[in-house]
């Protein structure tokens, strides 16, 4: 990471941590593994200790996860095991501290099914948990009703959508190297965007912006009607899937299932920009289709009706790259940190939670502060 930018994020943490007290407390931190996370980590570990880290596998960055290890303990699941109730459990039974109150930060709800166990066991000491992503708010909203502890999602947040929407050039970036590797340019290529939530609008513009013929579907007719409006086609699923030489996936709920495979134009690219492996129907493909794997990153499928080629495996494209977003990341992430203030005052209330529209204000106006040359109004960064 650019020094100058690892040393302005760490200036805007510790400012936001230095607001929160806390008591003796300890955190399991489950997140990708990149070199965006050693500031935060270190404002995180002025609060109390991290008891564990667990890397989400198809996000390590190998030379960050060894300079991790050396102040953190940290385990490295595969996706299965995460998957795995009793794993999980038993990863934060034998690796938390004794007796001394836990919260739980994690990114994509995989701790969703298992907080019942986990208060069964740990009782007043389980403090709650801090979710960053829309899947993982999807999961934890399944049940909110009978969470036994707080849970507290910034992915609804308006700090979180300046994250998201930067996530599509991200995804664009690794498509357009993935691409150029085949030899193939990324330009005059027709795409659809399934799904115009955040991520899915910031994935239809930067292709727009790449001059590519843009298609959006959405299930939600009023999102079809605000792609309609910002100059995107919204043709039917099923016409859409037939035309579009690169399909991005931006739901996070199973865009393509079973019968959506077979109406994918010959020769497609299959991009997810979503979270975990839930984008796309993966066990049907797999069941169905015949895999032939290309290159690191590419896979071609193949069956009597059709033959696309899937991207990183299903998993988010842009973390074949380290998923870089610059200075914007840290405003969400500074909104986790004080939520862990708000896990304290909320003390011990079920459900599900969102912090204040001050506290996001406050966060914006601090990171204006830190990121921004006040004069000229653009980031306060250089390229090295």
């Amino acid at each position: 990471m650019n020094q100058l930018l690892a040393n302005l994020r760490k200036t805007y943490f510790d400012n936001v941590a230095s607001t929160v007290n806390c008591n003796d407390v300890q955190f399991v931190i489950l997140t990708h593994i990149l070199d965006d996370r050693p500031e935060l980590l270190s404002a995180i570990g002025k609060l109390g200790d991290i008891s564990l880290l667990i890397g989400i596998p198809y996000s390590i960055n190998q030379a960050t996860a060894e300079n991790l290890k050396k102040e953190y303990k940290i385990a490295m699941p595969t996706l299965e095991q995460l998957y795995y109730c009793d794993y999980l459990v038993d990863l934060i039974l034998t690796e938390k501290k004794q007796n001394k109150p836990l919260i739980i930060l994690e990114i994509g709800g995989y701790f969703s099914k298992v907080l019942p166990q986990l208060h069964e066991k740990l009782g007043v000491n389980f403090l709650g948990v801090i979710e960053d992503t829309e899947a993982g708010h999807r999961e934890y909203a399944k049940n909110s009703n009978k969470l036994p502890c707080p849970v507290i999602s910034v992915a609804r947040s308006e700090l979180k959508e300046t994250e998201d929407f930067l996530v599509g050039a991200s995804c664009l970036f690794s498509t357009e190297k993935l691409l150029r590797t085949c030899g193939a340019p990324i330009e005059g290529k027709r795409a659809l965007v399934l799904g115009f939530g955040k991520i899915g609008r910031g994935m239809a513009h930067s292709l727009l912006r790449h001059h590519c013929p843009v298609s959006v579907y959405d299930t939600n007719p009023i999102k079809r009607i605000s792609a309609l409006s910002e100059g995107f086609q919204t043709p039917s699923k099923e016409n859409a899937l037939r035309e579009a030489e690169i399909i991005y996936g931006t739901t996070a709920n199973f865009s393509i299932q079973e019968s959506d495979f077979n109406l994918i134009k010959p020769g497609a690219l299959l991009v997810s920009c979503s979270s975990k492996d839930i984008e796309f129907d993966l066990k049907y493909l797999e069941k169905n289709f015949k895999r032939t794997h290309l290159i690191e990153g590419l896979d071609f499928y193949q069956s009597e009706v059709t033959e696309f080629y899937l991207a990183a495996n299903g998993k988010p494209i842009n973390f074949l790259d380290g998923a870089v977003i610059g200075p914007i990341l840290a405003l969400v992430q500074a909104e986790i940190i004080l939520a862990i203030k708000q896990v304290y005052q909320l003390e011990g209330k079920k459900g599900l939670f969102e912090t204040s529209e001050e506290i996001r204000r406050q966060l914006a106006e601090k990171w204006l502060e830190v990121f921004c040359d006040n004069k000229s109004g653009r980031y306060n960064l250089k390229i090295t």
